[in-house]
């Protein structure tokens, strides 16, 4: 990655000495853990981190942990971690990040504000046609969680930038692959958006190698996806994610009114071999502007 996580220079407060900032981990992922080092790093006080290890059986103990820490504020990185919060903290202000639906994890309160789990569409697509210049029209796959609100903020970056957008709405796994050979034959490239009602491991490895094999990029919004055999994904840059987190729980702790942000600034992910395998026409001399390459 362009950019890693300091050496954790990690303040870890003992619980006899209550921290006002405690630091929530859902995992031990880079999504979560390299924001976390990079907050850690800036906000320039004691700070207790604490991590769910991706486990549901420690939800228990970090929850009597937040009992007795009683921070004044809250990051979590993930939904598991802010769930938790939540439910320890009923009315403590929480600032989460990595969660892509937040109402369905109950921290959409008036004490929870947050960083977007998605880059803005206007920047995703204006990154996108710098890298694939030929590719014009653009379908969507619509899952139940996707509002109109961010379908028409999509259209509207799509129409700036001289891109078209063919959405198609899918409330299952059987209806999105359904849509998807719907659309193929039409699009020049997939955006899939990252709806947990929709998509499942099944749909999403049906759809990379279907992608491969019809020649379509296939575009996503993590990069753990672009591992996993997608082409082309931009994320949050997690340092830039960390210092924005600090900035919001600053001005929380000073009183102010506070309220949810876009990521100030994101990475270019790219699976190289994908490109290959599926044929897409990409120039080499672009990879030095990826800040993420997967071989």
């Amino acid at each position: 990655m362009r950019r890693l996580a300091p050496l954790l220079a990690l303040f870890v407060a003992p619980a006899a000495f209550a921290s006002r900032v405690v630091v929530v981990q859902s995992d031990d992922l880079d999504p979560y853990t390299e924001p976390a080092g990079f907050f850690v790093d800036a906000i320039g006080e004691p700070v207790t981190l604490l991590n769910l290890h991706g486990r549901k059986s420690e939800q228990q103990a970090i929850a009597k942990r937040l009992l007795v820490e009683d921070p004044d504020v809250v990051f979590a990185l993930g939904a598991k971690a802010a769930w938790t919060a939540r439910q320890a903290l009923p009315t403590t202000p929480i600032v989460y990040a990595s969660v892509l639906d937040p109402a369905r994890y109950g921290i959409d309160d008036e004490a929870a504000t947050g960083i977007s789990a998605t880059v803005p569409p206007a920047l995703y697509l204006s990154q996108l046609v710098g890298f694939f210049p030929d590719v014009k029209k653009i379908g969507v796959l619509q899952g139940p969680l996707a509002t109109e609100d961010r379908v028409e903020e999509m259209d509207r970056a799509a129409s700036f930038l001289g891109l078209e957008l063919v959405v198609r709405e899918a409330d299952s796994p059987r209806g999105a692959r359904k849509a998807f050979n719907q659309m193929a034959p039409d699009v020049d490239a997939l955006w899939l958006q990252p709806d947990r009602e929709m998509l499942t491991a099944d749909l999403f490895r049906v759809l990379t190698e279907e992608s491969r094999r019809q020649r379509l990029p296939l575009l996503v919004e993590t990069d753990n996806m672009v591992r996993a055999g997608a082409l082309f994904a931009v994320v949050p840059d997690p340092e830039a994610l960390g210092l924005q987190a600090v900035a919001i729980v600053q001005r929380i702790l000073a009183g102010e009114d506070v309220e949810g942000e876009a990521p100030a600034d994101a990475l270019v992910v790219l699976n190289v071999g994908t490109a290959k395998s599926a044929q897409i026409p990409f120039d080499p001399l672009l990879l030095d502007f990826v800040d993420v390459v997967v071989e």
